[in-house]
Order: structure tokens, then C-alpha cells, then sequence
């Protein structure tokens, strides 16, 4: 296998054509479907899972490569599951810019981090966050942490909230804790901790440092990471403009109609998936190296 730094030396001129046409990237469909198989679903995986890193970058909601998402997966030479999340350093020096993530460069970590698939070393903090929140939250099939523009300035407020004055706020009614006693994430003790403050919510205002998403699909997930960045950058702009209490929240009624009209039933992972899978189409049409 390449080193993913020699696959990123090829795609300096722009996107390249596969060798292949684009009728052998998975369709859509096919690349939503879990498959039987741990070797295909494990690929699969990392095929969503590396082009979630570049939409979030084509849609600046990273800070430089210093971000993470992570998705659980079966191991495709071993059994159990591994955790993949691309490099953070990989041999030849440096990182990989997330506009050049590839599914076959992405590693597999084991519970202690240790690299079992791919080559490189994951990011310390990376590593650490999301291993930690996995041993507090064992179910978090996909987790994504970020520092979005207008989700990290909210959670440097005095007071964080994310008040319901928008239809993308109601989306997040009652799904979020905010966590204010911020250290840095050099140890998988304060991943723990984290998934500890998160406990049944799926958003965490990681205040003074980012927020982190968790959702069972990575589609849900970056889904989850537009439509929060959307809501806070409304909330922003809006108190900006006229101050915070001039800003007008919705009716607790329409809030909690709206919250249902957004996510009840599978209401959120049908229009997640519409969302992120309208990007897949893109990219498969202009026969993306993503998915190699």
C-alpha cells in the first residue's frame, strides 16, 4: 500500500480520474449500506469516514488538521474492532491535509491506541479524546470533535447557551451539555471525563475549545456538525447585531414542534443522509481519489 503522502504528491494538480471510471466508486446507496463482511465494511467505513474529512474542509469548519473524526469499524486483519481517524504524522514528515484524506490512508487503532492498520501515528489529543469518550459512552459509533468558528466562539461566552431562536436550534433542543472545566487533552483520563459530561446528549460544548458531536452513521454526525455551526452562527450574528436581549426565542411549543419536525422517527437520518450522500454523488461524478 502507498503511503498516503505519495497519493497526495499525485493530486497536486487537482482532482485526479481514477484508473478506473467512476462506476466502481460505490454508489450512494451502496456506500450507505453496512455490509456482512468485516474487510468491505471496514472499507466502507473508511471510504464515508475519509470523505467526511473532506467536506468539513471544503466547508472551513476544521482548524487546520488539527481536528479529528473517528468511526468504530471491524478489524480488516484482525478480530474485534478498530478505531479509524486519519494520521496525524505520517513517515515521510508532517500531517495530511484534509482536502487529500483517502480512505486506504486512514489508520486503525486499537483500545490503547496502538496503530494496527495503516501507517503513521494518530494526533496525541486526537487519540485521546475519542478513545476516552468510548470508554465512558461504548456505544459511540461515530464521534466528531471540531473547532467550527461560530460553536467554539459560543462556548467562550460567559453564558454558552444555545438559545432557540432559529429552526436549527430547536433541532438541538435538549441534546446538548456543555462541559466548563477545560484541560488539555494529552491523556485518555480526560477523554473519559468528557464522555462522562456528555452522558445521554449527542453534542458537547467543549467550552473554551471546540465541541464534539457523536451519532450512530457518519453522515448524522457531519450532518450534526453543518447544521450546529449554522445554528450558533445565527445566534451570533443575530446578538451582534441588536445584543442578547434584543434576540427573541421561539415559543416553547414551536420549539418543541420543531424539534420533532427535525428529528423524530428517522426523520434526521433520512434528510443526514440526503445531505452528506448529495456530496458522495459529487465527488463520484468527478471520479474522486477520496474513496482509494
Amino acid at each position: 500500500m502507498l503511503h498516503i503522502t505519495r497519493r497526495a504528491v499525485q493530486s497536486l494538480q487537482g482532482v485526479r480520474a481514477l484508473s478506473s471510471s467512476s462506476a466502481q466508486i460505490p454508489t450512494a446507496t451502496e456506500a450507505r449500506t453496512p455490509k456482512s463482511d468485516p474487510k468491505e465494511e471496514n472499507l466502507r467505513l473508511r471510504q464515508n469516514l475519509a470523505l467526511s474529512y473532506r467536506l468539513i474542509d471544503d466547508h472551513a469548519l476544521n482548524e487546520g488538521s488539527c481536528n479529528h473524526l473517528t468511526v468504530m469499524a471491524p478489524g480488516r486483519s484482525s478480530d474485534g474492532e478498530v478505531m479509524l481517524i486519519a494520521p496525524g504524522f505520517v513517515p515521510e514528515g508532517g500531517g495530511v491535509d484534509w482536502s487529500m484524506i483517502q480512505a486506504s490512508g486512514i489508520l486503525g487503532l486499537g483500545p490503547e491506541g496502538q496503530v494496527l492498520e495503516g501507517e503513521g501515528v494518530p494526533e496525541l489529543s486526537g487519540a485521546c479524546i475519542h478513545l476516552g469518550v468510548r470508554r465512558s459512552k461504548p456505544g459511540a459509533k461515530v464521534v466528531m470533535h471540531t473547532h467550527t468558528p461560530y460553536a467554539t466562539a459560543l462556548g467562550c461566552l460567559e453564558d454558552p447557551s444555545l438559545l432557540m431562536l432559529h429552526q436549527n436550534s430547536c433541532r438541538f433542543l435538549g441534546r446538548c451539555a456543555w462541559d466548563t472545566g477545560y484541560q488539555p487533552a494529552t491523556e485518555i483520563d480526560e477523554g473519559e471525563r468528557l464522555g462522562r459530561v456528555l452522558g445521554d446528549k449527542d453534542i458537547l460544548f467543549m467550552c473554551h475549545h471546540g465541541t464534539l458531536v457523536v451519532a450512530d452513521t457518519i453522515h448524522a454526525a457531519f450532518d450534526e456538525v453543518y447544521y450546529l455551526e449554522r445554528a450558533c452562527m445565527t445566534q451570533l450574528l443575530a446578538m451582534g447585531a441588536a445584543g442578547r436581549d434584543a434576540v427573541k426565542e421561539m415559543p416553547e411549543a414551536v420549539q418543541e414542534a420543531t424539534k420533532a419536525t427535525a428529528v423524530a422517527g428517522d426523520t434526521l437520518d433520512t434528510y443526514a443522509a440526503k445531505h452528506f450522500y448529495a456530496k458522495w454523488n459529487k465527488y463520484r461524478a468527478l471520479n474522486s481519489n477520496v474513496f482509494l
